[in-house]
């Protein structure tokens, strides 16, 4: 069932929810390694843009935006604003990032990617470019 018909909103749906819903195992393992690497909670917001109607769950780090996770049935996407930096770590990308990388047009010297995270290797790749965007709350935690 799509998820906006199961929560068109204003009802907010819980982390269990959310996870039951994603069904991956890749889920709560990202959601876990942002809020214990950045000591940030998520925030869940609903969102009629294109990108993905309905609830979706943003991490902030003050007014910045770190990313935001777009949950569907079995997958989700990750949506982060790479930095310019991260060109430099291309070479030890998957394949998959770096065409998302030569595909996206620089704006403001950030390149947005919308990551399937279908993969431990492309996990890690949303790390590194989370890490490159804003360094981590504590030392030695990455």
């Amino acid at each position: 069932m799509d998820w906006n018909a199961i929560y068109p909103g204003p009802e907010e749906p819980t982390a269990e929810q959310l996870s039951a819903y994603v069904s991956h195992p890749l889920w709560d393992e990202l959601n876990r390694w942002i809020c214990e690497v950045y000591s940030l909670a998520p925030r869940y917001t609903y969102s009629r843009c294109s990108m993905g109607r309905g609830w979706n769950v943003k991490y902030r780090a003050g007014s910045r935006a770190l990313c935001t996770l777009y949950p569907t049935p079995g997958a989700f996407t990750c949506l982060v604003a790479a930095p310019a930096q991260a060109e430099a770590l291309l070479p030890t990308l998957s394949a998959y990032t770096r065409e998302l990388w030569n595909s996206a047009k620089p704006m403001n010297s950030v390149r947005w990617l919308s990551l399937e995270v279908s993969s431990p290797q492309v996990l890690e790749d949303v790390k590194a470019l989370l890490l490159l965007k804003q360094k981590p709350k504590h030392a030695g935690q990455a």
